[in-house]
């Protein structure tokens, strides 16, 4: 198994899963605990429900690795000297992990998308761009799911054979669609990042507070580190043939150092990983800021909190007028909300 023997992809993915589902489990915890938004009466909202469907097919996948790693090729290349029946797991786990980790990477990005409308919900121009990309977002997914689904045609079957010749004579080019799709993940996620920055550094707040939010926000750039070094991978191998069907891998003596170092399954559960952590991040910041104080700070604002749910809002927008004139406290107050225990 090389670098990446079974005991340690399992370790590391039953880790970064679990890290996943507890930062998840977090996030609705300050949701729930919060007041309701005095606008929409509510505290669950459509970001919340996207990381939740990223994070089941993060599970879902999680599980597809542990099947491999004990019973496949832990996500390495075929050898010769592996037998038929672990070659047969990896190529259906290597069709199921490419279909399905589309809709994980969409819905983690269309979470970050809907938390920014909700955020910066008075700026116009702001929604208008927003809005524009979050059908990117989801038109881009959508696409590369039906095109890897649908890459052998209609008989996707010819991926999950042990003889691979039909496949690499009846299918389009899985290398080349791997390295679209990762650097498009990458050019994504570089304008997720950067869309919200502008407006941040626009709201009427202290530089201190506008610093502490832009890092917030760029946490989610240790998911784009991950997918670069996924795209470099899959770069250097392309031309080895390491993406084609029937690839075999020689013996590890005469295997080139990169595709020893760099499993390509590997770095796409660690960027799937991270990305979930870094969608519940943002929500997070109470939390952290609760933890770093004193014991006797952490039940003051626990009590804080109970208090608030019961505690009806304190403002309320009656008219439109009333909504134009509270735009400049309604965009501080959310802002701040995220950096603050409550």
């Amino acid at each position: 198994m090389g670098l990446y023997p079974p005991a340690t992809v399992i370790s590391v993915y039953s880790v970064f899963t679990g890290v996943g589902i507890l930062l998840t489990a977090l996030r609705f915890w300050v949701r729930l605990s919060y007041s309701p938004d005095p606008y929409l009466h509510r505290r669950l909202y459509w970001d919340d429900w996207f990381v939740v469907l990223g994070l089941i097919v993060l599970c879902a996948c999680t599980g597809i690795q542990f099947w491999n790693a004990t019973h496949g090729a832990a996500g390495e290349a075929v050898s010769l000297a592996m037998k038929d029946a672990q070659a047969l797991v990896e190529h259906k786990v290597d069709f199921s992990m490419i279909v399905i980790e589309k809709i994980a990477f969409g819905a983690i990005k269309l979470s970050l998308l809907f938390l920014y409308r909700r955020i910066f919900v008075f700026k116009s121009n702001f929604r208008i761009i927003n809005n524009c990309f979050m059908w990117i977002v989801a038109a881009w997914a959508i696409a590369f799911f039906v095109a890897d689904l649908l890459l052998c045609g209609a008989h996707p079957e010819v991926q999950l054979q042990i003889d691979q010749k039909p496949a690499l004579e009846q299918c389009g080019d899985r290398g080349a669609l791997l390295i679209a799709f990762a650097a498009t993940s990458i050019i994504t996620d570089l304008f997720v990042l950067a869309l919200p920055m502008p407006y941040i550094w626009g709201l009427q707040m202290r530089r201190g507070k506008k610093v502490m939010a832009t890092f917030v926000f760029l946490l989610g750039g240790i998911s784009t580190l991950a997918g670069v070094l996924r795209l470099i991978f899959l770069c250097i191998s392309y031309p080895m043939g390491r993406l084609t069907f029937g690839y075999k891998a020689p013996p590890q003596s005469q295997t080139p150092l990169v595709l020893q170092v760099f499993n390509p399954t590997f770095w796409v559960m660690v960027e799937m990983c991270m990305g979930a952590w870094a969608a519940n991040l943002p929500v997070l910041t109470p939390v952290a800021r609760a933890v770093s104080t004193r014991p006797s700070r952490i039940r003051a604002c626990t009590s804080r909190w109970r208090a608030q749910r019961h505690r009806k809002p304190a403002w309320s927008v009656t008219n439109a007028a009333s909504r134009v004139t509270s735009r400049g406290l309604r965009e501080r107050r959310i802002v701040v909300s995220i950096m603050r225990v409550a």
